[in-house]
């Protein structure tokens, strides 16, 4: 039996499905950790093979893989240089976008770790917007929250206005209880580390007024990046925040829809319909 794997990497966690390449039943389905290409390609390499491994599957003859980080062009090279199997490589953006609207026009709002948007217009022009990472971009993502986050507990605790409220977050997040614990977590942390803070910091918005403010300026940067899209086509949210996100932005007068497949689904609708669609893509050479 030959195989096709499709990879869904992103910067927490990589989904890999396995699919009989003869009639594309599912044969296996497993997460594994982070496999943004920021990180770098063997990291990237690495979750993959383990995906193979935990699966107890034969290697594939071929893989179409959807990245996060897929703009870095050197570790997309990287990537793709003399790889394993036949690799195709497109933007996690795109592959979340099919996914959502199965080749209909409408937009996806990546918002999970880090944050992408890009949608498909009536005249089958695809657009994009963000995707630049952590270090420039990113706002409203969970590793962005994560960050703004210590950066004002930072500002807080030197003015001395460190209150209950606080206190009581800063127990549950378990990153030490000084601002020297607080500079070696960030000074370690990688994204994955940051975004692992913003669970309890979205649940505590009711009580503690810093993570609303949070979440609010969260709300507006995604406003920003979604500010070009037209309001009458559908938009999908996807990743761990999208819950917190659309109802706010539906409230600002977007057509708000439940996504009707994942990434997963977007990487066999592309490799299905590739020759017809407008899209960026990279393929493996030796």
């Amino acid at each position: 039996m030959k195989l096709v794997a499709l990879i869904d990497g992103g910067g927490t966690k990589t989904r890999t499905r396995f699919l009989n390449q003869a009639d594309q039943t599912v044969i296996s389905e497993v997460v594994t950790g982070p496999s943004n290409l920021g990180l770098g390609a063997d990291v990237c390499w690495e979750q993959i093979m383990q995906a193979i491994t935990l699966a107890c599957v034969p290697m594939p003859v071929k893989c179409l893989a959807g990245l996060a980080g897929s703009e870095y062009a050197k570790q997309r090279s990287a990537f793709l240089f003399n790889p394993p199997f036949e690799t195709l490589l497109v933007s996690d953006r795109d592959s979340g976008l099919f996914g959502a609207h199965c080749g209909m026009p409408g937009g996806c709002l990546t918002v999970g770790t880090g944050v992408a948007f890009s949608w498909l217009d009536e005249s089958q022009q695809l657009l994009r917007r963000g995707g630049f990472g952590f270090m420039l971009a990113d706002q409203g993502g969970g590793a962005w929250i994560g960050l703004r986050f210590l950066q004002e507990l930072v500002r807080l605790a030197d003015r001395g206005l460190i209150d209950e409220s606080h206190q009581s977050l800063i127990d549950r997040l378990a990153i030490g209880q000084s601002v020297n614990q607080w500079m070696d977590f960030a000074n370690a942390a990688q994204p994955r580390q940051f975004a692992s803070l913003a669970k309890t910091i979205v649940e505590a918005e009711g009580q503690v007024s810093l993570s609303a403010d949070i979440i609010s300026e969260g709300l507006m940067a995604l406003i920003y990046l979604i500010q070009d899209f037209p309001k009458h086509l559908p938009i999908a949210l996807v990743g761990g925040l999208s819950a917190v996100y659309s109802p706010r932005i539906q409230s600002l007068g977007y057509h708000v829809v439940e996504p009707q497949g994942n990434a997963l689904d977007g990487l066999a609708y592309i490799d299905q319909h590739r020759q017809q669609l407008t899209i960026d893509y990279w393929e493996s050479y030796a």
